[in-house]
């Protein structure tokens, strides 16, 4: 009986980390397979490799069981780990603004003066529906200009946001920041200068908004969540660079303190 059910839990468990790799692979059919999604389908192969191997490993005695033991030890508390960021990341998303609070977009891609990737086209949309339900709250659109990129990301986004119907007297630019932690430091000394509060709505994608929100806090403000939405193929290979980008975060803020 035994026997049978560990023989079922390894199957169950070869089962998902399958499902795993094939839900990594996802991004491919967007062009978008690079860091996270490597990260994903190393850690799932790693793990049904685990599931393969440990017995016949553990049988060997000697270093090797030791070793894989070792590995397998690792491996659960890396998982136990990625659970933990994974509610982290989501609960953040469960703090929606008051009505006329004042909007902060992150930047991301953009490709022209009124052409962005698919993540800040969701994020400009989702500020665009909010800053029309509530015509009294100001606007901070953020991100400077990448090597890759013909303009700032700030900029793309104002000419989009008038294209929409924003009045741009109600539109700020921040765009001297190539990251999310000068994003929010950057449009705090906009926010001072425009005596706008510290009370914001951060729009980005849930994944983000965990991290977001605390460097947000960071930077003084007092932040709530609008949840921009994600494309679903291009969600596996976020979450993974979310991961490797959160234990970043975590490290080295254990480090700074």
């Amino acid at each position: 009986m035994k026997q049978r059910m560990v023989f079922a839990l390894r199957v169950l468990g070869c089962v998902l980390c399958g499902a795993g790799m094939v839900f990594f692979l996802l991004p491919l059919l967007r062009h978008g397979f690079a860091l996270g999604s490597v990260f994903g389908e190393c850690v799932c192969l790693l793990g049904l490799l685990l599931l393969l191997f440990f017995g016949r490993l553990s049988k060997k005695g000697g270093w090797k069981q030791a070793a894989v033991r070792l590995v397998a030890a690792f491996y659960c508390l890396g998982l136990a780990w990625a659970g933990y960021l994974t509610c982290l990341m989501f609960s953040a998303t469960l703090n929606p603004p008051p009505e006329g609070t004042n909007v902060i977009v992150l930047g991301a891609q953009v490709y022209g003066p009124e052409s962005m990737g698919i993540s800040l086209t969701n994020r400009v949309n989702r500020a665009c529906a909010y800053l029309e339900e509530n015509p009294e709250a100001l606007c901070i659109v953020t991100g400077g200009q990448g090597g890759d990129e013909p303009c700032p990301e700030a900029l793309t986004q104002k000419n989009v946001l008038e294209s929409m119907g924003i009045d741009g007297s109600r539109i700020f630019m921040e765009d001297q920041s190539h990251n999310t932690r000068e994003n929010l430091k950057f449009a705090m000394e906009i926010a001072q200068e425009q005596e706008m509060g510290e009370e914001v709505a951060i729009v980005t994608q849930g994944f983000h908004m965990y991290r977001a929100t605390q460097l947000a806090k960071a930077a003084g403000f007092t932040p709530y969540s609008l949840v921009a939405e994600t494309d679903p193929l291009l969600f596996p290979e976020y979450y993974g660079r979310e991961l490797l980008s959160l234990t970043k975060w975590q490290v080295e803020h254990l480090l700074l303190d």
